[in-house]
C-alpha cells in the first residue's frame, strides 16, 4: 500500500532483482526440491476486532524430514502495493525470508514478541494455529500508526481514519517459522482487520473455493476444457478423465470453475486534491494460480484470470516415478486455497 497525498510516505516498497547472475542460473520457483512454505490460509481472511482466525499451513519437504513449526503474529509496516484494499498477496508462494522493511525488528513478528511488543503474540508450534484479534485493536491509533508507518506526532483526521479502517483496514501479520535440519524459513501471511463502513458496500472476503483443473496431452488432438466441473475429492486437483501422465510429454493445465463474473470490491486511493485526501474506486477481483511440482518443468510459476490462466507442464524423459503437484490459488486480497495431486508418472512409452 502506498500513497503520497495522505501522509507521505505511508509505505515504500522497493522490489529489486539481481543483475549479476544469469537468469538461467536461477532455480525454478515451481520446482520443489527442498523445504518450502507454499501458503498460509486464514479462515476467514477478513475479520473485525474480537474475531478468531483459524490458520493452516502448506509446508512441504520432498525428503520427508520432521518439520518444526513456530507461529507468531504482530503488526508490521504494511508491504502492500498500490490499492488500499486489504491484503494484497499475489506473488509466487514459498518465500525464503522476511520482506524488505524499515521496521527496526526487520519485519519479524518473533523479534517483536521477544521484545514485548504490545500487539505481538506467540501462537504455538503445531502445523496449524489460532489467532484471536484483540477486541481493543482500534481503541487508539497505535495499530494504524505502526501499519502505515505514521509519525507519532501526526494528528489523523477522523475522516481519514474512518476511510482507512472501513476500507483498507490494518493487516495483522502472521509469521510461520518452519525448520528442518537447522534450516529455517520465515513466511508471512496478512489477515485484514477492518470495521463496518458506510463508505463502501464490501461483502467480507472469502477464501477461494471449487478448485479444479483440466489436464490434456498438449501433443494430442486439441481438447476444449470445460468451464465448470465437479470438484475433485479430498483436496485433489485434477477433474475426472485426466489422462495418465507419461515422461517425455507435455500437458496442458486449465483451471475450471473460475468465478464469472469476478467479485467486485471498493478500494481506497490517494486523492488528487488537498480537499479530497482519498477517493473510493471499485475494482474487479483477480484469481492468481501459483504452480508447483516435484518433477518436470512448469512454463509459468504463476498465472491469473482474467488473463491467461492456462499453464503447461513438461515432463522430461527422466521424470518417471512418484511425483507431487500443487496449485495455490489466491484472490489478490487475502483469500487463499490450495489443492494437492499425488501421482505416479509413467516412463516414456506409457508402460508401468
Amino acid at each position: 500500500m502506498k500513497t503520497r497525498s495522505l501522509v507521505p510516505p505511508l509505505v515504500l516498497l522497493a522490489l529489486t532483482l539481481p543483475t549479476a547472475a544469469c537468469l538461467e542460473d536461477l532455480p525454478s520457483p515451481s520446482l520443489i526440491d527442498d523445504l518450502r512454505v507454499l501458503a498460509i490460509r486464514a479462515e476467514p481472511p477478513e475479520v473485525e476486532p474480537g474475531d478468531t482466525v483459524a490458520l493452516e499451513s502448506l509446508v512441504v519437504d520432498p525428503r520427508g524430514r520432521p518439520i518444526r513449526y513456530a507461529w507468531y503474529a504482530c503488526i508490521v509496516v504494511d508491504q502492500g502495493q498500490g490499492f488500499f484494499g486489504g491484503s494484497n498477496e499475489t506473488a509466487t508462494s514459498g518465500g525464503d525470508g522476511t520482506p524488505l522493511t524499515t521496521d527496526p525488528y526487520g519485519g519479524s513478528c518473533q523479534r517483536r514478541f521477544e521484545a514485548g511488543d504490545r500487539f505481538a503474540r506467540a501462537l504455538g508450534s503445531a502445523p496449524s494455529a489460532t489467532l484471536e484479534i484483540p477486541a481493543d485493536l482500534f481503541d487508539d491509533d497505535e495499530a494504524l500508526r505502526i501499519a502505515y508507518s505514521l509519525p507519532e506526532d501526526l494528528e489523523i483526521p477522523t475522516a481519514v481514519k474512518s476511510g482507512f479502517l472501513g476500507i483498507a483496514g490494518v493487516n495483522y501479520t502472521v509469521s510461520l517459522v518452519a525448520e528442518v535440519d537447522g534450516r529455517t524459513i520465515e513466511t508471512q501471511k496478512r489477515v485484514n482487520v477492518s470495521l463496518p463502513s458506510s463508505l463502501a458496500d464490501n461483502d467480507p472476503n472469502l477464501n477461494p473455493s471449487e478448485l479444479a483443473f483440466h489436464v490434456a496431452d498438449d501433443a494430442g488432438p486439441p481438447t476444449t476444457a470445460p468451464t465448470t466441473a465437479e470438484v475433485p475429492p479430498a483436496g485433489r486437483c485434477f477433474i475426472a478423465g485426466a489422462p495418465p501422465l507419461v515422461a517425455g510429454r507435455r500437458y496442458r493445465l486449465t483451471p475450471v470453475n473460475i468465478p464469472d463474473p469476478q467479485p467486485k470490491y471498493a478500494v481506497l486511493l490517494a486523492g488528487t486534491t488537498t480537499d479530497e485526501v482519498f477517493e473510493i474506486q471499485t475494482v474487479e477481483e483477480t484469481t492468481f494460480y501459483s504452480w508447483f511440482s516435484t518433477r518436470g518443468s512448469l512454463k509459468k510459476p504463476i498465472s491469473k484470470a482474467p488473463g491467461e490462466p492456462v499453464n503447461t507442464w513438461s515432463l522430461g524423459d527422466d521424470a518417471a516415478g512418484p511425483a507431487d503437484f500443487w496449485v495455490v490459488v489466491r484472490d489478490g486480497r487475502g483469500g487463499v486455497a490450495w489443492c494437492h495431486e499425488p501421482l505416479t508418472i509413467l516412463p516414456p512409452g506409457g508402460a508401468p
